[in-house]
């Protein structure tokens, strides 16, 4: 009897034993979440955007990711373009991101299943018009093509039928579809509205209209009186206002050519989590308070104050472009243009 009391009181003893060195060895510690991907080594952005915003932007993107080297490839949409056809052909496309004027020529890549689909954590802050629906695109952005004049034009332009005015006769200014596409852009779009269509260009031609080569050498000339007015992007006049140029710009009364200026990411891109952290930089709220201060362009975003004197994206009234339009009919556009102003 007294040894099944003793067993007893012993197994009692070794099971009180094995609770207390159980409660007292620590859990074993959960497995550490894998660290995210840092943004490093190299990229290349090919892009239209004028060099010296551009060379703002890779420094300012460069100081917050010390890490990273980006290289910026400049020029026009269609060299841009031209640049990135050209490597394809050789069977190595460089860029790791392309930035150029507007939606049309994303759709071209999108076709040709050069672009990576990527949806960025900003995403979300950026209404329908400012990305593409499958998630190719994202507007880095926002030009708007207005009318433009010198500071001593009189009368001052109001609408773009008033470019039509014999007082400016001679001395009308139109950025090159063939060179420009944010200027392809606006065409297309007057081509296509009932009240303008492409009499209005045979108009314009009429009154002396002459094309340019780009946007920035039209804006230096209506700056020095060369042309009295032009149609011209609204960010460069409020680039060179505070410098004392003698340019001043208004949104013509029927709307302005509303242009989300996009940013995609390659898909041969051999880096693509820095391709990832830029695009996710010029989309967040500091990245779009950056392209304000550095680059005097409307916000894409709500939650971020536009420059001095712009309005809001949503107080700027706009004529209707139809982007997949522009794609499709490229050719004939500036075939059509060619037939009027040449090349």
């Amino acid at each position: 009897m007294n040894d099944k009391r003793f067993s007893l009181a012993l197994l009692l003893a070794l099971f009180t034993l094995s609770i207390l060195v159980a409660c007292a060895t620590p859990p074993a510690a959960a497995p550490s979440p894998a660290a995210p991907a840092e943004a490093k080594g190299k990229i290349a952005i090919y892009t239209s955007v004028p060099q010296p915003i551009a060379d703002k932007i890779q420094a300012d993107f460069q100081a917050k990711f010390p890490g990273v080297t980006l290289d910026i490839f400049r020029g026009g949409t269609s060299e841009v373009v031209a640049k990135i056809m050209t490597e394809k052909a050789g069977g190595e496309i460089i860029a790791d991101l392309v930035w150029v004027a507007e939606p049309s020529t994303y759709e071209d890549f999108k076709a040709q299943d050069l672009l990576l689909k990527y949806t960025p954590a900003e995403a979300s802050a950026l209404t329908d018009e400012m990305k593409d629906k499958d998630g190719y695109y994202y507007a880095g952005r926002l030009i708007n093509m207005v009318i433009a004049y010198n500071s001593a034009t009189d009368p001052k332009p109001k609408s773009w039928k008033d470019l039509l005015n014999p007082a400016y006769k001679g001395k009308i200014g139109f950025p090159s579809p063939l060179n420009s596409g944010a200027a392809e852009g606006a065409v297309k779009t007057f081509a296509d509205l009932s009240n303008f269509g492409w009499k209005y260009f045979d108009d314009l031609k009429a009154n002396g209209a002459k094309q340019v080569a780009n946007n920035s050498t039209l804006r230096d000339q209506i700056a020095s009186g060369e042309f009295k007015v032009g149609v011209l992007l609204d960010y460069m006049v409020r680039e060179v206002k505070p410098k004392g140029a003698t340019i001043e710009y208004v949104w013509p009364d029927e709307g302005a050519v509303f242009i989300p200026s996009p940013i995609a990411i390659l898909k041969t891109t051999k880096n693509p989590v820095t391709a990832k952290a830029f695009l996710d930089f010029v989309l967040s709220k500091p990245g779009q308070e950056t392209m304000v201060k550095l680059g005097f362009f409307i916000p894409i975003r709500a939650d971020v104050t536009p420059p001095e004197g712009a309005p809001s994206l949503d107080k700027i009234k706009r004529l209707p472009t139809d982007w997949k339009a522009v794609t499709r009919d490229r050719q004939a556009t500036k075939d059509k243009w060619t037939e009027i102003f040449g090349k």
